[in-house]
């Protein structure tokens, strides 16, 4: 336990851009494109930029896990339900990232809706609660994101996404803060079987992380992808099928200094819309 616990903070302390992130990107799909998110229209919307969510046909539910690094103490996991109705799209999420002694949490409702073509708005309200360990008090605050697509043309996408723009304290003698977390990117398909992302993020407990992505369909619902990203500097790459109702992708992540992670999502469309 002392040397998991030594690992962890060497890890948490090297690596800012992976420590209290409760806005960390859900989905080995954007995990293989760079951590690209922002503009997408998927299920994982609900993590990554809800105002994704406002196109998204299918009642679902899914399940995502990384194991950063080969270390179970780091492993994160999400569990997310979308819920398309007349009026928008609702989701529930839950993310925990961490292990018994040191953990992160958050539970998020969604909501988006669709104004037109060119306006996507989302807005998820977030219960977050950390554990340090059993002698230790939990930490918990509430705060919120927001998040903003356009449709400029058919095949070009812009979004963008702020978390925790209140940036709220945590109850801790130093009155330490949720990092505020903001993304802009763009999504453009060159064909109808490819796609280019790219975006930034802001994270005011850390620099900039410029990312990139590419996705290819080649044949029968089979996707493979690639992304890089610069903080830390990362190479990516992952596979995707969508077997009718089920879609299951998976991803790695390779890093000079840390290793190789992994990270795997499976969804499963409940019902399909009603045409």
């Amino acid at each position: 336990m002392k040397r998991n616990l030594l690992l962890l903070g060497i890890v948490l302390f090297s690596y800012q851009s992976y420590s209290w992130d409760l806005s960390g990107i859900a989905g080995a799909r954007s995990n293989a494109m760079g951590n690209c998110s922002v503009s997408f229209n998927d299920f994982w919307s609900i993590q990554n930029n809800p105002a994704g969510m406002s196109n998204y046909q299918f009642c679902s539910v899914g399940l995502s896990y990384e194991n950063r690094f080969y270390m179970k103490e780091l492993s994160l996991y999400n569990a997310a339900f979308v819920m398309p109705v007349k009026i928008g799209t609702f989701g529930l999420s839950f993310n925990r990232f961490g292990f018994e002694n040191y953990n992160e949490n958050k539970l998020g409702l969604a909501y988006a809706r669709d104004f037109g073509p060119y306006l996507k708005m989302g807005l998820k309200l977030d219960y977050l609660w950390f554990k340090f360990s059993d002698e230790y008090a939990k930490r918990r605050t509430a705060t919120f994101e927001l998040g903003l697509q356009s449709n400029i043309t058919d095949d070009l996408c812009i979004g963008v996404f702020i978390f925790n723009p209140i940036n709220v304290k945590l109850k801790t003698t130093n009155n330490e803060r949720v990092p505020v977390i903001f993304r802009f990117g763009f999504m453009y398909n060159v064909t109808k079987d490819f796609l280019v992302t790219s975006e930034v993020e802001y994270n005011s407990n850390s620099t900039l992380d410029y990312r990139f992505g590419l996705e290819y369909n080649t044949f029968n619902d089979f996707y493979i992808r690639v992304g890089v990203h610069t903080n830390p500097a990362t190479a990516s790459f992952g596979v995707g099928y969508t077997l009718s109702r089920v879609v299951i992708d998976v991803s790695v992540t390779m890093n000079q200094h840390t290793g190789v992670s992994f990270q795997s999502s499976l969804i499963f469309k409940i019902k399909e819309p009603n045409l």
